[in-house]
Formats: structure tokens, C-alpha cells, sequence
């Protein structure tokens, strides 16, 4: 119950015996002179009438027709004229009573009628004694009639005053509200000032306490958001030539080396540029740096025709300019055509082109190779490329031996998608400092022909290629939903939602419609992780699915972050509950770099979870690193 509803239902019960008490109070004076009236009238009637019936001088019909006429005139049960010796000589009394006064009020208030004695002499002579008798139903009509009133005054002031009372405690407590309001924003992670400053020093004493407790907080927020995107510039981009450096490009890697990836290859152009010592010798310093600035500009030129390409100077002499979905031919072409132009720049600046020049190693990856497997085949290929004629070389992965071709991938692929014979398995995320497992992240299993069951890292390559990623994702979070007798209730699990499920087209009014039908009968907690670089983007179509899952009361996790953003308070408007990265990503990260993100992250209660971790000396390390929440293979042998 809120403190405005016991307040309020406090002071109406106190207000609520007050008026009961007044109106007790004012009912039993009223009786108390309703019924002393009543004894007045019936001793006043008997001692004038009983001087009346003297007169007389013990006419009997004279003095019946006196008690006559005062009954008439008056409210009396009876009245009666007795003798000495007690014979009655004359009485009048009421036959019947009619009264419209309801018994439980007549047995409530319990009023005798009131009897009044009087002698009747005549002279010295004692005619006999007069006994008046007071009508009582008269004080049940008055009494009732005051009751009625007492009620309805009663009833229209306790009104009035429940509604005063209810104006006022808002009034008071309205300083509560906005409290309330700022404690649960604070809970959210939310940095909200409040302006209005309540009147009432408690209020305002912790108010005051919250805006400066808010204020640090959000100091500290800024403080690290500044001193992250410092360290990220110094760390990941090139002083002389503004590129991106060879730590961007390892630390981003495992975006496109992954069996999801959004694009299934591409080419690595690894270049060099040799003869620098001349060029220096004839150009100077000053002058290489700039020549070195416009073939960047010749690199990026080239590589701005690609989605997602890259452009790195790996240090010194060597630059980097990584094409997804460019074929080995293409890029031999792109390299050629780089040579040309870079060749041009030379003349120009009068460099001798037999001595400064470029070598070029084209190599042709796969989204299934290595981080250690890319970078050893650039390096091969620039070897290679630097001994031959031509100074370019390429050279492509060799496609390893597949389970199936491509068609009978597809097939199955289709078919597991048509029968639904998809399935969930889970990998545990662990906290290493308690062995706590906190939650568990959704994975994707294939059951194809004789029962052969394939992995995520299997099938999925072949699938997004097929483009089955939207209907495969479709039917699992589906079976999500629908068969969660296998979930654990009150558990929670992760559902990692990749870009090319996100952007199609029908995605978001599938999911929509499948939260609305399911996530009310849901008896677990659900976590939607969502790419870093769709959410910096800060697009409006991931606003919406944010703001969907906000609705549902689901969760949100980023994951593939590296801190690429120029700006981190996308991670305070999300508020997401963790974000998740390579562990290589954690361990090549500077202690300043890292404190800085943790700055971040602590002050709006995010975790940093680490993914891909394989083996113990990975997780001695990252512990080290005061990284404790970990996912993937080490979680098994722990």
C-alpha cells in the first residue's frame, strides 16, 4: 500500500470517529431534552389541571369534560383521576399509537414515557389524585426526525471533508510523487534533475540529496565517456594520416570472421610501400607524410564503393584496405588500378619509381577463417608480392572439405525450416567470481536427414548465404514461445538477433505479433542482444524494436562492441543489461581504456561479459583484466 493511501485512510477513519462522536454527542443531548421536555409537559399539565379539577368540587362530569379537553390539546399515552382509595373516577388514554418511527430506533433510544402525579382537593378535602402520563411516540417523531437530520449534515460534512482532505494530502504528498518518480528513474539508470524543490524541509533534504547523488553520477558518466573516446582516438586511429590503425582492425575482425557474418568473404589488400629512405632523401619527412595522406585518400577512394570496408595504416609503411564481398579478380583490378594512381603521385612529387613504389598482396578470405589465419595469409601474399614482377599478388583460401555442396546444404536447410526441425541449445554465461551461471544464451541446432543433427557454426554460414537467416530465426524464437515447458521457469536466456534478421523486412511485425500472442504467458525473462553498431547507428527502426521490447519487458544486451563510437551515451539512453565482447578484445585493451569503459558502465549499472573464452589461461587473464563474467567454452571446464 502506498504512504498516500495510508495517510489517507488514516486521517479518514480519525476523521471518521470525529464526526461520529459529534454526532453521538448531539443525539444523546437531544434526547436528554426531548425527554426532559416530555417529563415538563406531563408535570405541568397535571399540576394545572389538577388545580382545574378543584374547582369541580367533585363534579365528576364537570371535571371529565376539563380532563377532556387537555388530553385533546395535548401529546399524553393517558390521564387518569383516582380516588383515595385508588378506585379510578375518570380515565382517557390513547387506544391505538400509529408511528411511522422503524423499531430498531424505538428500541435504540429506549424512552419510558414519563408519569406526573398531582392531588385534586377541593377546600380541606382531598377529591382524589391526578396521574398524566406523556405520549412517548411524540419523542420517537422529534428524536427521529433530529436523527435523519444529524445523519444527512453528517454524511454532507464527512464528504466535504474526505474530498478536502484528499486535496490536501495530495498537495502534501505531491513532493513524494516526484521523488517516487526520480527514485525509479534512478533504478532505470536514468540521470533526471529535478527542478521543483519541495517546500517541506524532508522532501527537500532529500531531494537536494538526490540531484547532487544524480549529479555526480552523471559527472562521472561524462568523465568517462570523454576519457574512453581520448583513449579509443589514440588507440585506434593513425595521427598522420587519420586512418584507422592495425588495433582497429584486429579488435573489428571478428565481425567479419564469424559463421553469421554479413558478408561470407571478401579480399584483405595488404599494401607496402617501399623505397621510403630515398623518398625521404629527396622529399623530406614532411613531404613523405603527405604522400602517405593522398594514397589513404586513393585507399579510401576504392574502398568507399564497398559496404563495411575498411581502410587501416597497419604502422610504418604498411596500409591495410579490407572489401567484403569483392572476389580475388576484383580485387586484383582495385589493386592495379590503386598502383596506377599511387605510381602518379610518386612522378609527381619527382620520386623514382623504380625505387619508391607499392607492394600489394591480394588475399581472397573466408568468413570461417581465423583471426591468426587472415593475418597470416595478408602477410603471405605481401611476401609473395613484393618478390614479383608485377608487385601484386594474390592468392585465395583454400575452401575446406565441406560436409555437403552448397545445393544440398540448401536443400536441407530448407527442409529443416519447412518440417521444423530446428532446436535451442544453450551456453551458459558464468560468474567466475561465485560459479554462478547467470544466464544462458540461445543457440540454434539442425536436425537433418538420419537424424544427423549440425551445429549453429555448420549450418548457418550455408543459410544466410541461401538466405534462410529470417525464416530460421523466425521459426526459433517462435519454438521459443511455444515450447518453453523445456525452459526453466523463472530462468532467464539471451536470444542474440542478428543485423540480417533485424533489417528484413518482415521482421519486425513478425516479432511483434509473437510477443503480443506469447510473452504474457511467458514463465521466463528474456534477453534480446542486439549488434553495437546498429544501435550507435541509433536508427529509428532500431528505436522501435527497442521500444518494443521495452513494452514486453524484455531485456537488452549489445554485443560485437569494441567502443568505436565517437560518442557512449547511446549506452546511457539504452541502458542496456550488459554488453558483450571478444575476449581478445578486453585483453589487447589498455588499463586506462578499460577503466575508462568501466567508468561508463559501472555508474549505469552495466555488466561487461566476455564471449568466446576457450580456455583457462584466456580466463587467468581476463580476471586480471577484473573481467569475471564469461561465455563459451571455458564455462564447461570450470
Amino acid at each position: 500500500m502506498t504512504l498516500f493511501k495510508q495517510i489517507a485512510l488514516m486521517l479518514s477513519l480519525f476523521l471518521y470517529i470525529i464526526l461520529t462522536t459529534v454526532l453521538i454527542l448531539n443525539f444523546q443531548s437531544a434526547k436528554k431534552s426531548v425527554k426532559d421536555r416530555l417529563y415538563d409537559d406531563a408535570k405541568n399539565t397535571a399540576s394545572s389541571l389538577s388545580l382545574s379539577l378543584g374547582g369541580a368540587k367533585g363534579d365528576l362530569p364537570m371535571m371529565s369534560t376539563m380532563i377532556n379537553a387537555n388530553f385533546d390539546s395535548g401529546n399524553y399515552n393517558k390521564i387518569t383521576l383516582v380516588d383515595v382509595d385508588n378506585t379510578i373516577l375518570y380515565e382517557r388514554k390513547i387506544e391505538k399509537q400509529e408511528s411511522d418511527v422503524p423499531p430498531w430506533f424505538v428500541n435504540i433510544i429506549d424512552i419510558k414515557a414519563p408519569v406526573a402525579l398531582a392531588n385534586v382537593s377541593a377546600g380541606w378535602s382531598q377529591v382524589g389524585i391526578l396521574n398524566v402520563e406523556g405520549n412517548a411516540t411524540y419523542a420517537h417523531k422529534q428524536l427521529y426526525s433530529i436523527f435523519v437530520d444529524l445523519v444527512a449534515l453528517f454524511s454532507i460534512v464527512l464528504v466535504l471533508a474526505l474530498l478536502t482532505l484528499n486535496y490536501l494530502v495530495h498537495i502534501i504528498l505531491r513532493p513524494l510523487k516526484e521523488i517516487q518518480k526520480q527514485a525509479a528513474a534512478i533504478i532505470r539508470n536514468e540521470f533526471i534533475i529535478q527542478t521543483k524543490i519541495p517546500y517541506t524541509s524532508e522532501f527537500r533534504d532529500v531531494v537536494v540529496g538526490m540531484n547532487n547523488m544524480i549529479t555526480k553520477v552523471k559527472t562521472m558518466f561524462e568523465k568517462g565517456n570523454r576519457e574512453l573516446k581520448a583513449y579509443k582516438e589514440q588507440e585506434y586511429i593513425d595521427k598522420e594520416t587519420h586512418l584507422k590503425n592495425r588495433k582497429y582492425l584486429i579488435d573489428k575482425l571478428p565481425e567479419y570472421l564469424k559463421v553469421d557474418a554479413s558478408h561470407s568473404g571478401g579480399v584483405h589488400i595488404l599494401i607496402a610501400v617501399s623505397g621510403v629512405i630515398e623518398a625521404n632523401e629527396k622529399i623530406g619527412r614532411q613531404g613523405v607524410n603527405k604522400l602517405f595522406l593522398d594514397i589513404s585518400r586513393i585507399f579510401q577512394k576504392y574502398a568507399d564503393a564497398f559496404t563495411d570496408s575498411i581502410v587501416v595504416r597497419m604502422g610504418g609503411t604498411e596500409f591495410s584496405i579490407l572489401l567484403p564481398k569483392c572476389t580475388l579478380d576484383d580485387g586484383i583490378s582495385i589493386a592495379k588500378e590503386i598502383q596506377k594512381h599511387s605510381l602518379e603521385l610518386f612522378t609527381d612529387v619527382t620520386l623514382d619509381t623504380k625505387e619508391t613504389s607499392l607492394n600489394l598482396g591480394v588475399y581472397e578470405y573466408s568468413h570461417l577463417s581465423t583471426v591468426s589465419e587472415f593475418l597470416a595469409a595478408s602477410d603471405d601474399t605481401l611476401l609473395h608480392a613484393k618478390f614479383d614482377a608485377s608487385h601484386i599478388y594474390g592468392q585465395k583460401t583454400e575452401p575446406s572439405a565441406e560436409i555437403m555442396g552448397r545445393d544440398e546444404w540448401r536443400t536441407t536447410i530448407a527442409e529443416a525450416v519447412k518440417n521444423n526441425t530446428l532446436s535451442i541449445v544453450f551456453w551458459k554465461v558464468l560468474d567466475t567470481k561465485d560459479q554462478k551461471t547467470l544466464h544462458s544464451v540461445l543457440s540454434i541446432q539442425l536436425k537433418g536427414k538420419n537424424e544427423k543433427v549440425f551445429s549453429y557454426a555448420q549450418f548457418m554460414s550455408h543459410a544466410i548465404q541461401a538466405g534462410f537467416s529470417f525464416a530460421i530465426y523466425q521459426n526459433i524464437i517462435d519454438i521459443l514461445f511455444t515450447q518453453q515447458n523445456s525452459l526453466k521457469q523463472g530462468y532467464t536466456y539471451a536470444l542474440r538477433l542478428p543485423k540480417e534478421y533485424l533489417e528484413h523486412q518482415d521482421a519486425y511485425k513478425n516479432l511483434e505479433e509473437i510477443l503480443d500472442k506469447y510473452s504474457s504467458k511467458a514463465a521466463f525473462k528474456l534477453i534480446i542482444e542486439l549488434p553495437d553498431r546498429l544501435i550507435r547507428e541509433d536508427s529509428k527502426h532500431i528505436r522501435e524494436y527497442v521500444e518494443l521490447f521495452r513494452n514486453y519487458n524484455i531485456d537488452i544486451g549489445i554485443f560485437e562492441f569494441i567502443g568505436e563510437g565517437n560518442d557512449y551515451k547511446y549506452i546511457q539512453n539504452l541502458r542496456p543489461a550488459y554488453i558483450k565482447a571478444e575476449s581478445s578484445y578486453f585483453l589487447t585493451q589498455s588499463d586506462k581504456s578499460l577503466s575508462a569503459l568501466r567508468l561508463i558502465t559501472d555508474t549505469v549499472g552495466i555488466s561487461l561479459i566476455a564471449a568466446s573464452v576457450q580456455n583457462l589461461e584466456v580466463l587467468k587473464e581476463l580476471k586480471e583484466k577484473d573481467i569475471h563474467l564469461v561465455q563459451g567454452y571455458v564455462t564447461e571446464l570450470i
